[in-house]
C-alpha cells in the first residue's frame, strides 16, 4: 500500500512539474527531409529543459509567411521563429531587439562571420540571430552529362559554358521537354546581378537609387529570360508550379543540373543517378558571386514568455543547436568561427561550399525591400520570364516608382 502511495504521489508529482512547465510555441518552413535536425533540437532542448517545453509548427515555405504575417499582424505567433527579410518585421516592432540577451548572457555571437549577422540587423540592433550561409553551388547528374558526352563542370566555367551544355543536355519529344538541361530558383536572380557587376540598389541596406535597370543588371536578368524562352532549356517559373519545384525535378531527373543550397544535399541523397556539386558559374568576365548570409532564428516581440524563448533561442542557434545542424549537412553553418561546429560540418563536396561562402554577394535587405519586391519587382521580372517583355522595358517601366519608395 505504501509502495502504490508513493508511486502515485510521484505520478502526480511530474504531471503536476509538467503541466506547470512553460509551453512555448517554435515555426520553421522546410521540406520533410530538412526536418529532422529541427525536430532533434526540439527533442533534446525539451529533455534537458523540464520547465520549458518547446511545440513546434513546421510549414512549407510556399505558406511559411502568408500564415506567418497573419500572426503576427495580430500580435500572436510563435515566441521563436525561422526567419528571413528582418528589417521588415523589425520595422514593424514585430521582432525583439537581442543585443542586451547577447550581452548579459555573453552569448558568443563573435563566432559568426559578421557579414552573416549585417542582414540580421536593423538600425544597428540584432534582431535575429543567423542559422546558415545560404550558400548556392552547381549541382549536376553525372549521368546525364556522361551519356551526352559532356565534360563535367568545373571553377573555370563561365555563364556561356552554363548555357552551352543546358542546350546540350535538354532532352525534347517534339514540343515537350522530357528533361530540362538547367533549373532556375525564382529568387536567386541577384546572384546573378552582381556576378555580372551589377546592382540590384546602391546600397543594399540603405538605398537611395534603384540600379537594376542599369546595362549590367539588364544583361543578367535577360540571360535567364533567354535560357527559359529563347533557349528554352529551363522551365519557366509559373510552369514549375505545375511540374514540381527544383528539387523535385532534379531528384527525379527531369532537369541535369540546379543552382542550389546545401539543403538539397540531403534530399538528393536517393536520386536514382549519380550526381556530384561544383562551384557556381562566374559571370562574364570572370567575376564570382554567391549569396551572403542566410536565413536565422528570432523572437516575437509579442511573446508572453521572453525569458523563456531567449534560453531556447540560445539553444538553438547556440553551439549545440549549430553542431546539429552541421551535422545534419542542410546548412552551411553561421557560427563557423566556432571550431567544433566547424568540425562538424563534415559533408559531401564540403570544400566547394566553404570556398562559395567566402564569396560576396549580399542581398537587398531593408525594410522596404520586401513591399517592393511583391508590388514592383516581381510583377516586372514575370514579365520578362515569360516573354512578354524584354528586361530593360520591363526595369526602366518600373525604375521610377521603385525610386519613390525609396525617398
Amino acid at each position: 500500500m505504501k509502495k502504490a502511495t508513493l508511486t502515485l504521489l510521484a505520478s502526480l508529482m511530474l504531471t503536476s512539474s509538467a503541466s506547470a512547465a512553460t509551453k512555448l510555441v517554435f515555426s520553421f518552413w522546410g521540406d520533410p527531409a530538412e526536418a529532422p535536425p529541427f525536430l532533434e533540437i526540439v527533442k533534446n532542448f525539451n529533455a534537458t529543459h523540464p520547465d520549458i517545453q518547446v511545440d513546434y509548427q513546421q510549414t512549407p515555405w510556399s505558406g511559411y509567411w502568408t500564415k506567418l504575417d497573419a500572426q503576427l499582424a495580430a500580435k500572436a505567433g510563435p515566441d521563436v521563429m525561422f526567419i528571413t527579410n528582418v528589417p521588415t518585421y523589425a520595422s514593424r516592432a514585430q521582432l525583439e531587439r537581442l543585443d542586451s540577451y547577447i550581452a548579459k548572457d555573453k552569448f558568443p555571437i563573435a563566432d559568426y562571420n559578421p557579414e552573416f549577422l549585417a542582414i540580421h540587423k536593423y538600425k544597428g540592433g540584432l534582431f535575429s540571430i543567423p542559422r546558415d550561409n545560404d550558400t548556392m553551388v552547381l549541382y549536376y547528374n553525372k549521368d546525364a552529362f556522361d551519356a551526352a558526352k559532356l565534360a563535367y563542370p568545373t571553377d573555370k566555367w563561365k555563364w556561356a559554358d552554363l548555357r552551352t551544355a543546358a542546350l546540350k543536355l535538354t532532352q525534347r519529344s517534339g514540343s515537350r521537354v522530357s528533361r530540362y538541361g538547367v533549373i532556375l530558383e525564382n529568387n536567386k536572380w541577384p546572384t546573378f546581378v552582381y556576378q555580372n557587376g551589377g546592382k540590384v540598389f546602391d546600397d543594399p541596406f540603405n538605398p537611395t537609387k534603384f540600379m537594376l535597370n542599369d546595362p549590367k543588371g539588364v544583361q543578367a536578368i535577360q540571360f535567364l529570360g533567354d535560357l527559359i524562352n529563347k533557349d528554352k532549356v529551363a522551365p519557366a517559373f509559373q510552369e514549375m508550379a505545375q511540374i514540381g519545384d527544383s528539387t523535385q525535378l532534379f531528384s527525379s531527373g527531369q532537369a541535369a543540373m540546379v543552382m542550389t543550397n546545401a539543403a538539397r544535399l540531403t534530399t538528393f541523397k536517393t536520386a536514382p543517378f549519380k550526381w556530384a556539386v561544383a562551384p557556381l558559374p562566374t559571370g562574364p568576365s570572370g567575376l564570382r558571386a554567391n549569396t551572403v548570409g542566410g536565413a536565422g532564428f528570432a523572437m516575437n516581440a509579442n511573446s508572453q514568455h521572453k525569458a523563456e524563448a531567449w534560453t531556447f533561442l540560445q539553444y538553438l542557434a547556440g553551439q549545440q543547436g549549430q553542431i546539429i545542424f552541421a551535422k545534419a549537412g542542410g546548412a552551411v553553418p553561421a557560427m563557423n568561427r566556432d571550431k567544433a561546429v566547424a568540425a562538424a560540418f563534415d559533408v559531401p563536396f564540403k570544400s566547394v561550399f566553404l570556398a562559395e561562402s567566402d564569396r560576396k554577394g549580399v542581398y537587398p535587405n531593408f525594410a522596404a525591400y520586401v513591399q517592393i519586391t511583391n508590388t514592383m519587382l516581381n510583377p516586372a521580372l514575370d514579365t520578362v520570364w515569360n516573354g512578354e517583355s524584354t528586361a530593360k522595358a520591363a526595369l526602366d517601366k518600373i525604375a521610377p516608382d521603385v525610386n519613390k519608395m525609396l525617398k
